[in-house]
């Protein structure tokens, strides 16, 4: 039996001060040059074929990452507290969402390419040890007797 998720109401907050927004503004500027690093890294490490060291960045990327949606959000619900900053501030985080946007293309490439090499390489593993486990036998015509046999299942460990 599943546990049964509880509703829980959201709390009418205050809008943001000019002040607040700034600090907010402040820290996703941060939170983004960080998120920019992180990937940046994540991308240099599939390329290397590093996937143990990739595995180490997901805790910091997943902070990181959810610290940004709460940022981000908070401020899409106060507008007007965004509007008061200086435009070259507004810019500034502007700029480093296009950085961060650019980053996480790259990434998402390249990760995609990792993942589609690493399926293939196994699809041809599961099918030759498919191969090997059918019938050596023929048919009248002196083809091979039957259907191609599917890929063999298999499994993996990631312990060491």
């Amino acid at each position: 039996m599943t546990p049964r998720r509880r509703h829980v109401p959201q709390v009418a907050r205050p809008p943001m001060t000019p002040a607040e927004a700034a600090e907010r503004i402040a820290r996703i500027a941060d939170t983004v040059q960080r998120l920019i690093a992180v990937i940046s890294e994540e991308t240099r490490l599939v390329r290397l074929g590093s996937y143990e060291a990739v595995g180490r960045l997901e805790g910091p990327k997943g902070e990181l990452s959810g610290r940004y949606m709460l940022d981000v959000d908070g401020l899409n619900r106060n507008a007007d507290a965004v509007a008061a900053q200086p435009p070259e501030k507004v810019r500034e985080v502007a700029e480093l969402h296009a950085a961060f946007r650019l980053a996480l293309e790259e990434n998402l490439l390249v990760v995609g390419t990792a993942r589609s090499v690493a399926e293939s390489l196994l699809r041809g593993v599961a099918e030759e040890v498919g191969a090997k486990r059918a019938p050596k036998v023929y048919d009248a015509r002196g083809g091979a007797y039957g259907d191609r046999v599917a890929a063999a299942p298999i499994s993996l460990s990631r312990g060491a």
